[in-house]
């Protein structure tokens, strides 16, 4: 069940999904990349992309209980086993496929809204701005839904990046990317739009309808 707060604000805060309910979204959306029959048991059984995952959520969810130590051990686990270095901190919605993987870097403060496709070598986090100026504030990106990761790429700051996206390969971005966009290049820049794939949950709407290309600066 998803539980609303509201606060002084009238701002809305949705509770996380349960943990049972983001490993059979992970599956589900795995299994869609590899279809065939008993898949959801291979997955489970060979994926070591899903395997980083579900390490990912059982160390979340032991930190969000606030039990000592194990969510480092397990996080360190993954680190060893895989080369993927996801932070329990991290907030990563239901839905999260990672193909291939090694090398991925997931930052603390990274939040994903879900149903997300990570290749190798992927870093989402700081800038890294307090090495060259102790002024300028510094973050770590928000990625909605939908969006592909391709080998390579980085997201660094407090940007966002839109539902239905692509990132290409070893792409840098740096700013904020329109939903349903291709960004390529260092640094990134929109050169296309990006059609809702057929298997997307049709319930997402893009929250605006920008399309045109732009570049995006560091």
């Amino acid at each position: 069940m998803t539980l609303e707060i509201m606060d002084e604000s009238t701002t809305t805060i949705k509770a996380e999904p349960s943990l049972l309910s983001c490993i059979k979204r992970d599956i589900e959306r795995v299994v869609r990349c590899n279809p065939g029959p008993a898949r959801s048991l291979i997955v489970v059984l060979t994926n070591r992309g899903f395997q980083a995952v579900l390490l990912y959520r059982i160390s979340r969810a032991l930190w969000k209980h606030r039990v000592p130590i194990l969510p480092l051990i397990f996080t360190r686990l993954a680190q060893h086993l895989f080369a993927i270095d996801i932070s329990y901190m991290a907030d990563l919605g239901p839905g999260i496929v990672i193909m291939h993987g090694f090398g991925l870097v997931i930052g603390n403060q990274v939040r994903v809204e879900g149903d997300c496709y990570f290749y190798q070598g992927v870093t989402l986090g700081t800038k890294g701005t307090e090495w060259v100026s102790s002024e300028e504030t510094d973050g770590q990106p928000v990625i909605g839904r939908e969006v592909m990761f391709g080998a390579g790429a980085k997201a660094l700051g407090p940007i966002h990046i839109g539902q239905n996206c692509v990132i290409g390969a070893n792409a840098v971005v740096l700013r904020d990317v329109p939903p349903n966009s291709v960004a390529v290049g260092v640094p990134a820049r929109v050169v296309g739009h990006r059609p809702m794939p057929p298997w997307a949950d049709k319930q997402i709407e893009a929250p605006y309808a920008e399309s045109k290309e732009q570049h995006i600066e560091g």
